[in-house]
């Protein structure tokens, strides 16, 4: 993971491209002090207007399918 002014870049083993994660900018200045963030990646898509119920059941359905990838992720 690489933080790039207010962009946080994200690198897949054999992926010939860094990956831009949407974020906040206090997320990305929290994951700059700190080094590292713990990422959740769904492979399903979830609109950013999800409200807090609709990511539970995201989360929920996504866990239980196995479409959920988690891990912690230190910067550059």
């Amino acid at each position: 993971m690489q933080v790039v002014g207010d962009q946080v870049l994200v690198h897949f083993p054999g992926a010939s491209r860094r990956l831009r994660l949407p974020t906040r900018r206090s997320w990305t200045e929290l994951v700059a002090r700190n080094g590292e963030a713990v990422l959740l990646l769904g492979l399903d898509p979830l609109p950013q207007t999800a409200d807090a119920a609709r990511l539970d059941a995201y989360l929920d359905a996504a866990l239980a399918a196995e479409r959920l990838l988690f891990g912690r992720a230190r910067t550059r």
